[in-house]
């Protein structure tokens, strides 16, 4: 069975094109999340992913860092792949996707390629953070930085999460409780506190 397991790291960033493409290659199951860069026991859909793979399935994902936050992450999931007997893709590299001929030729030059392409994954990871937080630095010195864009705020971009926002706060004024507007409106009860301190506090 062909599974694929697609994956963006925000609310506003599209999946369309990689369910699109994974479509295309014969997907039977498509498993689909959005997390930002947490480690993979904190993504559910994924473990559900790799815990729904039997033996001879094919796992596709569009590139190498949806298996892991860092190289040590990456290796391990595709070490438990191995193990499961389940055919590895990744959509993005091509040679990851066809046997060369040899089988053993084939497993050696793909388990480099795995190990390379992970340890780049998480330097370009550990160079991308490093790039954020001296633009952070810079825009905090010039007296310009924001912080990252509230989901649910009254001037959040979504219409939808303006309204929920507001629901929210009407919600909060009557006094209901933080965990039953959290299971009614489906936001974390982190966010629902945020507000409450934000409208406490204004």
């Amino acid at each position: 069975m062909k599974v694929a397991y697609a994956r963006v790291s925000s609310e506003e960033q599209n999946l369309d094109r990689q369910i699109e493409e994974f479509k295309k290659l014969g997907a039977e199951k498509i498993f689909i999340e959005k997390k930002s860069g947490a480690s993979i026991e904190q993504r559910p859909i994924f473990q559900e992913a790799l815990s729904f793979v039997r033996e001879k399935d094919i796992l596709m994902v569009e590139a190498i860092d949806r298996l892991g936050r860092n190289y040590q992450e990456i290796i391990q999931t595709v070490n438990s792949l191995k193990a499961k007997d389940v055919q590895l893709i990744i959509t993005s590299l091509p040679i990851m996707a066809e046997a060369i001929g040899n089988p053993l030729l084939d497993n050696f030059i793909k388990d480099l390629i795995v190990q390379i392409l992970a340890m780049i994954a998480e330097q370009e990871r550990t160079e991308s953070k490093r790039r954020q937080a001296q633009g952070i630095a810079i825009a905090k010195a010039n007296g310009v930085y924001k912080g990252r864009p509230k989901l649910y705020s009254p001037n959040a971009r979504d219409p939808q999460k303006r309204s929920i926002y507001h629901q929210i706060v009407a919600d909060l004024n009557n006094g209901i409780a933080i965990s039953t507007i959290a299971k009614e409106r489906g936001v974390t009860r982190q966010t629902i506190y945020r507000i409450k301190n934000e409208i406490t506090s204004s």
